[in-house]
């Protein structure tokens, strides 16, 4: 049985659903802008330990990352990444990130799970076999109707001329549901690129069309 069907999803989620409650008290005591990212830093820093904690006995002597170290993977037969999509969206306050996993062997990622509590989809990839959200495959629509949507990843705006063809442009902050939009067909392309690596390197071996 993969680990993601007993232990993943339900740590992920739980997680997940932590950070949006640390939101919602966040805007419940109505911080100031300051004070809110620095109550959500510490409410991530102790979900991610809580993760490790949770992970440690099954996986002893595999390290779990928060962030991509190539020697640190390429040196390691596994390793776990604790990665969370959407980040600039969390530290605003704003409910649409992803929290999530993403097994390494040997500097290759073969799987991730993770977890949007904005809308309680699960989402898995596996290498060469591949995603799904809360239980159904991701597939390419086969249709001859074209969205004329486009996708900007990352919190960044986006400037490229290449967007004018498009009638509709999403850009959430949240990479991994975005991707998925292009994943399965509903956005036609995407442009720019997340500012976290771990990310760059899920898209490309799970999330490309």
């Amino acid at each position: 049985m993969h680990p993601s069907n007993t232990l993943l999803v339900p740590l992920v989620h739980r997680q997940g659903e932590r950070l949006l409650r640390a939101q919602i008290e966040a805007q419940s005591k109505e911080l100031r802008p300051d004070d809110r990212q620095k109550f959500l830093a510490k409410q991530l820093d102790a979900a991610v330990e809580n993760i490790t904690e949770k992970l440690e006995p099954s996986y002893r002597d595999i390290p779990i990352l928060t962030e991509w170290d190539s020697n640190a993977l390429k040196s390691s037969l596994k390793s776990w990444i604790i990665f969370l999509s959407g980040e600039a969206n969390y530290t605003l306050g704003v409910p649409d990130f992803s929290l999530g996993l993403m097994l390494v062997e040997l500097g290759r990622p073969v799987t991730f799970t993770a977890y949007s509590p904005s809308n309680q989809s699960e989402i898995h990839g596996n290498l060469n076999e591949g995603v799904f959200v809360s239980g159904y495959r991701v597939r390419k629509t086969l249709t001859k109707v074209e969205s004329k949507l486009c996708v900007i990843l990352g919190p960044e705006r986006y400037q490229g001329s290449d967007i004018e063809q498009y009638d509709f442009v999403r850009q959430t902050g949240n990479e991994l549901e975005d991707m998925l939009l292009v994943l399965n067909g509903r956005a036609q392309r995407s442009f720019g690129e997340p500012g976290d690596f771990t990310l760059k390197v899920l898209i490309k071996h799970f999330l490309l069309p």
